[in-house]
């Protein structure tokens, strides 16, 4: 049986990173303040969305999986096909915010088992773009950036035994389930209303049956999304740096128009 009371535990490393970024959110927040901006509006609200299309290989880490330190053998060998689907807006020419959906599939074997899952995701993250929060002036076509977020999955999976005296062992979540979501993306702007995208997306369960094997560790499974997509921007409008200007002194910014 599941246990329901069943603590989110998070990595020291993810903690760090997610503190890093914190810090670099208030960081940018400082550096555009000095930036005056137009009062705001229900119009607003229609600006600065976009949407986006995407397709790569999904890749399991846990119990059973033999290629988790060899990137080409575990994409050839225990990668499987899977596609995601976004909403996102930007906020400020740093910070966006998206919504993600995924649906894919998991594999992986080791030297006694094998096993197969079917998994659907559902993630809002955090993004920040690193070459305008360094760089606020530039008019570059390439941005890197970083996301953070979580969510919840459902999953169902197979195990299946190398020895056939052995049964199955079938694992379904029945309920959503926690996971926590961070990676990195590169942008590369084609026009104002298109980019191209290759994301690299992890995903950390909140739970170590997703093989349908557990073990005394009780560490958690974790996936990643490996993938290259298509990004649509809906009414866009200039969110770089530089589509402000000097008013007056030094410091104070408005709006070009």
């Amino acid at each position: 049986m599941k246990n329901k009371n069943r603590n989110i535990k998070f990595p020291n490393e993810i903690k760090a990173v997610f503190l890093t970024i914190m810090v670099l959110f208030l960081f940018e927040s400082y550096s555009y303040a000095q930036y005056e901006r137009p009062s705001y509006s229900w119009s607003n609200m229609l600006k600065h969305w976009s949407v986006g299309l995407s397709i790569g290989q999904s890749s399991f880490y846990g119990d059973v999986s033999l290629y988790d330190n060899e990137l080409s053998d575990k994409l050839s060998t225990e990668g499987s096909w899977s596609y995601g689907f976004k909403v996102a807006r930007q906020l400020t020419p740093v910070i966006g915010i998206q919504g993600q959906l995924l649906f894919g599939e998991l594999k992986g074997k080791n030297s006694i088992s094998s096993f197969e899952a079917n998994i659907n995701q559902l993630s809002v993250n955090a993004t920040l773009n690193f070459v305008n929060l360094l760089l606020p002036g530039n008019d570059s076509k390439f941005f890197l950036l970083v996301k953070m977020g979580f969510g919840q999955y459902i999953f169902d999976s197979r195990l299946r035994f190398n020895d056939p005296n052995k049964p199955d062992i079938e694992v379904n979540t029945g309920t959503p389930e926690f996971l926590f979501v961070m990676g990195p993306a590169v942008y590369y702007k084609i026009s104002n209303s298109f980019n191209i995208n290759a994301d690299m997306d992890v995903q950390w369960a909140n739970n170590d049956k997703l093989d349908g094997t557990t073990n005394n560790n009780k560490d958690d499974d974790y996936y990643t999304y490996l993938s290259v997509g298509i990004t649509y921007k809906i009414n866009n409008v200039n969110r770089s740096a530089r589509g402000f200007r000097h008013k007056g002194g030094k410091f104070s910014l408005i709006k070009r128009r």
